[in-house]
């Protein structure tokens, strides 16, 4: 029987700080979340300060690891846009900014129409696809597309590489989470397609250990 890893992580997330307001606590859980994969791989000390003070705004932070916890198990049991799905379910969406996230199984669907023959015969040829998304969000469509390859009989662990880009930090955060989680190798970088600028780049464990080995 499946577990609602959704209504988990909403619940976990009302209870660590009352005194603070939801979205404020879930940007801070992606400080530490990614924080956490990116110096277990790389030492940054910018990075490290990042963690440290969202460490210090809590009395307990016990709460925000679970979230990550939460996040990995709901991976677990089924690969999908999780945070992506807590993200709008929360009512985070900058509705101003006409910022709402593509549901995933419409993602699915999108990818299951792009990988055809061309993109098969690529991997028979190269031993690995490359996936570039210039507003991946959560990462919801990166996912997706490692999703339809594992079940075209593809390892997307091993042959597929992705750079995902988004202006929004806290949703460059979630994709590389994610994508971290799922072992997947590629970037997420957070900066403006359109303009080219580029602010700051996350790697996902896997690029590395792949590189190491």
């Amino acid at each position: 029987m499946s577990k609602d890893y959704l209504l988990e992580f909403i619940k976990c997330m009302e209870s660590v700080d009352r005194s603070k307001h939801n979205f404020e606590i879930f940007q801070d859980f992606l400080i530490m979340a990614s924080a956490s994969f990116n110096n277990a791989i790389v030492k940054d000390e910018n990075v490290e300060n990042e963690y440290m003070e969202v460490v210090q705004r809590y009395k307990d932070v016990k709460p925000l690891c679970e979230l990550l916890a939460i996040t990995t198990m709901a991976l677990e049991q089924k690969m999908h846009d999780f945070l992506g799905e807590v993200y709008m379910s929360a009512g985070f969406g900058n509705k101003h900014n006409g910022q709402f996230f593509t549901p995933y199984h419409m993602s699915l669907c999108m990818a299951k129409m792009l990988i055809g023959e061309y993109v098969e015969n690529e991997i028979k040829e190269k031993g690995y696809y490359t996936l570039s998304e210039p507003c991946c969000g959560a990462g919801g469509m990166i996912i997706a597309f490692a999703n339809t390859l594992l079940d075209k009989g593809y390892n997307p662990q091993k042959i597929m590489k992705f750079l995902g880009t988004d202006i929004d930090i806290g949703c460059c955060r979630m994709a590389y989470i994610q994508t971290s989680l799922l072992g997947l190798k590629g970037d997420i970088v957070h900066g403006n397609t359109l303009s080219l600028e580029i602010w700051r780049k996350f790697t996902t464990p896997m690029s590395y250990l792949t590189l190491a080995a």
